[in-house]
């Protein structure tokens, strides 16, 4: 009797592993590789201009891309640029204090990055505080932005901010004065 209960037991087990092992193995032939992301991928959150975005530790609203105006004293750097102001309110989603600024980036559809420059000095936030951020942009004139990408700096994990830009999202360029 107890030489069938251990055959049992053996017969179990390797059915037990061919119907585990064996979907398991037809699932991950049949899922296709995901696309690779860029070196030093960083996970996050993707959105618009418009919505409310949180990536787990910080709260971005009140969202907007538009051309400098001279009360944001921004200029562009070089003849046939034009500067872009990034306006949003910034609050900590933590439980702890948090400080610091964001490393941001303009692209194209062609992939073209350009990074942009804080306007103030940073944050400290007390949890559950907010604060206004600008970050300024010059850009080639002829430059059409599709996304906006927002990382905080010198966090050891930071989450992204992606940022879908639609056309309407920033107005035309302004027109050279005659």
């Amino acid at each position: 009797m107890r030489n069938s209960r251990d055959v049992m037991k053996v017969v179990l087990m390797l059915l037990v592993f061919l119907l585990l092992d064996g979907p398991s193995s037809v699932v991950a032939a049949a899922v296709p590789t995901p696309v690779p992301g860029g070196a030093n991928q960083v996970g996050g959150v993707s959105g618009t201009l418009s919505q409310v975005l949180f990536n787990g530790t910080l709260r971005l609203r009140a969202m907007s891309l538009r051309d400098a105006v001279p009360a944001d004293n921004v200029r562009p750097n070089a003849a046939g640029q034009r500067a872009l102001v990034f306006r949003a309110i910034v609050s900590n989603g933590t439980k702890r204090e948090n400080h610091g600024f964001f490393n941001a980036a303009l692209s194209d559809a062609d992939g073209i990055t350009i990074e942009g420059r804080p306007l103030d000095d940073g944050w400290t936030l007390a949890p559950a505080a907010a604060t206004h951020l600008g970050i300024a942009f010059s850009v080639p004139a002829g430059f059409v932005p599709t996304k906006l990408v927002l990382i905080q700096a010198a966090v050891s994990r930071p989450a992204a901010f992606r940022i879908a830009l639609r056309p309407t999202d920033l107005g035309p360029a302004p027109t050279p004065a005659p």
